[in-house]
């Protein structure tokens, strides 16, 4: 093993390989992976080996269907050796009238990557399996391409190409810790010697969690035994000319496929889920599995034998009972490490073959500082330590007893909660809020009323309509308040704040003290990075807001970039809560509380200042993404229930009311205002984004140059506003497909019912010719097709005059 290279990838499976495939394919190829056995040797070698193109966003279809196309189509063309993927197809079975508004939505977002998936009959469906008795189903899902495929095959293959191209290879080599050098690479020490390293990635599967601890790093995952079986051969099996696609079943809550002249079956069991090694796996498990427990399997597996009458006739033959590495969300954990430099995290998988062209993303990321797709699912540092053991082992078992349960957009389950929480929350939860959770944050979603205590899972409309109606009334018509505590804030602070911030917006900073500016932040190759309100106290003073999900994160690209400023950064998210006031009478009330001049001279639309409420010092934002008159309250956590209480009880006789996340999503995409994570992500820039005015390229800043150059060669994509022409109870909840007739269009972004405005509104990337006002267009959704029209205006009160007043 060198002294020297450029990255060391720690760990020898599906996704270490992968990587260092792909980064050979990036123009790096002074690379070296380490694994304490041999390649394939963690979860991989026991995997399955299941492809499947169903899965929970955007990012993971694209990565999914590359990563098919790089088994069976790309690594036979680069070895000239048969494709060891088995194109199968696969059935996904359901039962319920939400399973079937689930999979609309699926075949929605598989249409925008070119995946082909449909629904089939019965009849279809038993023609395509044969063996499978499909008589209770409500619903049936097929989709061609998917199948299965040798994961040791593949992932030797992989590493033979990146061994070609100048990557090394350390086998039997055991990673024993990591030095941060005064350089910032990192020097790390293994059985066989020391390594320096400008990158480090962490590819430890499920050592993952002990390898970050090597430089002070927390990976969120858990381990979990996972089992499938089997079966001898049946000569009915055995007869077929063709093999048998990939089934899956809701209520077996398992996998079917042919094995040979046998089947494979695979249940994830809905209770009795088993972790393991919580505190840390032994260096020593190598190629190792536990022995099965068929008796924990056998309500799944007596459900299989319903379903498939075949496996009744045969004995099993073996049973694989190995680790599998489950996050809280059951996504993976990719990106840079939290508070490090070059120090990147690639671990977590659940269905890590499936995933191994995540690879080709990070490589992307590593070379060229971002991908070109949006990886904010996937990025590690969503989590951070408020995950900690407990929550992680809770939720690893929630998405584990969960993984063929059907998904609804209103599934607010409980598991693990509350963890993060304002100190309003108790407040509201006895006035009926129900919350929902962003970053493991508890926030306010709608309120119960004493018509309405509760919702049917759906894809439509349920229950809570009405009631989110009436808040959004309600901040109309009179005045609303919301709790905002769960936004992301930070302190600059410093002779050099002003500089600092004008190098990393792409807007002018505000120009003078008091008044507040929006902008965004981006990569050098032209990627939002994140978005922010900017207030400024003074030249040497600012606070920043942003959203709660990206905290981490934008810390650390404020912290990457300062440099030898004088510059200090505070993060107040934890220490600070907010509430957002805001309707025609948000004047009247908060006039009861203060002595502050509120008029529209004395503190017009975008200017803050701390004001006194009651007897506390309050920052006030005359700012509201609600887009009614109003005012961001913000103020140390200890203050907000005594300031909350004193604005219901002067604001009573002017109709105060709660309101909840889902209302205000609703008020700002009528306003047509854009958000971090939906609107604004890493693939696309200010441009595409619409966001033009507050682009000032007369400046340098991070990312200037790109932006440049894109404006110059004219963007391939470009963000529309869409009102919808019918009354069809479904919303856009991103992913979704656009079409204008059969031509593909682009894609949902997000989407709501409007209530101030009694029809339903989106966003979508187009097709920029597609971009021109009254452009007709169809989105395919939960409850099929809507008709809408692209507009250049918002659907309610495009002059603002309403926040002016």
């Amino acid at each position: 093993m060198k002294s020297h290279a450029q990255v060391v990838i720690i760990g020898g499976g599906s996704l270490g390989v992968n990587l260092m495939y792909h980064l050979g394919l990036e123009g790096w190829t002074d690379v070296v992976l380490i694994e304490k056995g041999e390649l394939t040797s963690g979860s991989t070698w026991h995997a399955a080996g299941l492809c499947p193109n169903f899965n929970g966003n955007h990012t993971l279809s694209n990565i999914h269907e590359y990563t098919i196309k790089l088994y069976d189509e790309i690594l036979p063309e680069k070895t000239g050796l048969p494709s060891s993927f088995h194109k199968t197809g696969s059935l996904r079975v359901g039962h319920t009238e939400v399973e079937e508004q689930w999979f609309n939505n699926i075949i929605s977002r598989a249409n925008h990557i070119g995946c082909e998936m449909h629904f089939v009959s019965k009849e279809e469906a038993s023609i395509i399996n044969p063996m499978m008795d499909f008589s209770s189903a409500r619903n049936i899902l097929y989709t061609p391409n998917d199948g299965h495929v040798d994961p040791t095959t593949v992932v030797t293959q992989l590493a033979q190409l990146a061994k070609k191209a100048g990557a090394e290879v350390s086998n039997f080599n055991r990673v024993t810790d990591i030095n941060i050098l005064p350089s910032g690479e990192y020097e790390v020490i293994t059985e066989q010697g020391n390594i320096i390293a400008q990158h480090v990635v962490n590819a430890g599967g499920c050592f993952s969690p002990q390898v970050g601890a090597m430089v002070g790093s927390y990976v969120p995952l858990v381990n979990l035994q996972h089992q499938y079986l089997i079966t001898d051969s049946h000569p009915e099996i055995a007869a077929l000319t063709k093999e048998l696609p990939v089934t899956r079943d809701s209520i077996a809550a398992s996998y079917i496929r042919q094995e040979g002249s046998g089947f494979l079956i695979g249940p994830y069991e809905t209770r009795g889920s088993k972790p393991w090694a919580l505190e840390g796996v032994d260096w020593s498990f190598d190629r190792e599995l536990f022995e099965g427990d068929l008796e924990r399997l056998m309500p799944w597996l007596e459900r299989c034998m319903d379903i498939f009458p075949l496996f009744k006739e045969v004995g099993i033959s073996t049973v694989i009972n190995g680790l599998i590495t489950h996050t809280p969300d059951d996504n993976l954990l990719v990106g840079p490490a939290k508070g490090l430099k070059n120090f990147w995290n690639l671990c977590g998988a659940s269905i890590g073959i499936a995933q191994g062209g995540i690879g080709k993303y990070l490589a992307q990321w590593m070379v060229h500082g971002q991908t070109e797709l949006n990886m904010s699912s996937l990025d590690s540092r969503r989590f951070d330590t408020w995950a900690d053991k407990n929550y992680c082992t809770t939720r690893a078992i929630e998405s584990y007893e969960r993984m063929y349960a059907y998904a609804a957009p209103n599934d607010n389950r409980p598991h693990g909660r509350p963890i993060r929480v304002s100190p309003l929350h108790t407040v509201l939860v006895q006035k009926g809020a129900i919350h929902t959770v962003n970053t493991g944050f508890e926030k306010p979603s709608w309120f119960a009323t004493d018509e309405i205590r509760g919702e049917t899972l759906s894809w439509a409309h349920t229950e809570a309509h009405e009631a989110i109606k009436e808040e959004c009334k309600a901040v109309q018509d009179s005045c609303g308040v919301t709790d905002i505590s769960g936004t992301a804030k930070f302190r600059i602070t410093g002779k050099d704040a002003f500089d600092f911030l004008d190098k990393l917006s792409c807007n002018k900073l505000p120009a003078k003290d008091g008044r507040i500016g929006l902008t965004l932040f981006h990569a050098p190759n032209g990627g939002i990075r994140a978005e922010q309100t900017i207030s400024r106290i003074s030249q040497e003073e600012f606070l920043l807001m942003g959203a709660i999900g990206s905290e981490v994160k934008d810390y650390q690209w404020l912290e990457w970039h300062v440099g030898e400023l004088d510059v200090t950064i505070e993060n107040l998210t934890e220490e600070w809560g907010g509430l957002l006031l805001t309707g025609p009478e948000a004047r009247n009330v908060l006039s009861q509380c203060t002595q502050e001049d509120l008029s529209n001279t004395g503190f017009s639309w975008l200017s803050c200042k701390t004001i006194k409420i009651d007897s506390a010092d309050v920052f006030a934002m005359r700012v509201s993404y609600a887009g009614e008159l109003g005012w961001e309250l913000h103020m140390p956590s200890w203050q907000l229930i005594s300031i909350y209480e004193s604005l219901f009880e002067m604001g009573s006789p002017f109709g105060i009311r709660d309101f909840g996340g889902q209302a205000f999503n609703s008020m700002r995409l009528e306003k047509m205002y854009r958000a971090y994570g939906a609107e604004f992500t890493e693939e696309i820039s200010a441009l595409e984004a619409g966001m033009d005015r507050f682009l000032d390229l007369s400046r340098n800043f991070i990312g200037s140059d790109n932006i440049k150059e894109r404006q110059s060669k004219g963007v391939e994509t470009q963000l529309a506003y869409l009102i919808f022409d019918d009354e069809i109870p479904a919303e856009c909840f991103g992913n979704e497909a656009v079409f204008d007739g059969d031509e593909l269009s682009g894609i949902i972004t997000s989407g709501a019912y409007g209530y101030r405005v009694s029809h339903s509104v989106a966003f979508a990337y187009l097709n920029p010719s597609h971009c021109s006002e009254g452009k007709t267009l169809r989105v395919e959704t939960s409850l099929g097709s809507r008709k809408c029209h692209v507009s250049m205006n918002a659907a309610y009160d495009n002059d603002n005059e309403k926040l002016r007043s």
